[in-house]
């Protein structure tokens, strides 16, 4: 993964102790599931909001943060973070998600099948 932001119109509110990611605006339209994330995550996306980002950069955050944590485990944690951030749209990272299903009718043939 290389350098990457948060999509524009996001925002990061705390609901009843749970950190919660609110879209406004045009995000609205791609981000329409309700996506809770954990204080760790919360304390990145106000590292990530505002720059760009490497996945690096966030596992040096961690690193600072929490004591007592390998780069493994970070690494594997933010890999799990980033991987929830892009199935729900909220990653700018240039990168297409999510699936085009077409149905073609059944031309039925002179077996009817």
């Amino acid at each position: 993964m290389g350098s990457t932001k948060l999509k524009e119109g996001l925002i990061l509110r705390e609901v009843a102790g749970q950190y919660v990611i609110v879209p406004t605006g045009p995000a609205v339209r791609e981000v329409t599931d309700i996506v809770y994330i954990s204080s760790s995550g919360a304390y990145l996306w106000d590292y990530m909001k505002d720059r760009e980002f490497e996945k690096e950069e966030l596992i040096d955050q961690i690193m600072e943060k929490y004591s007592g944590v390998t780069r493994e485990q970070a690494k594997a944690d933010i890999d799990g973070f980033l991987k929830v951030l892009a199935d729900h749209f909220i990653l700018d990272d240039g990168v297409h998600r999510g699936r085009v299903t077409v149905k073609i009718p059944r031309k039925a043939d002179d077996n009817g099948i």
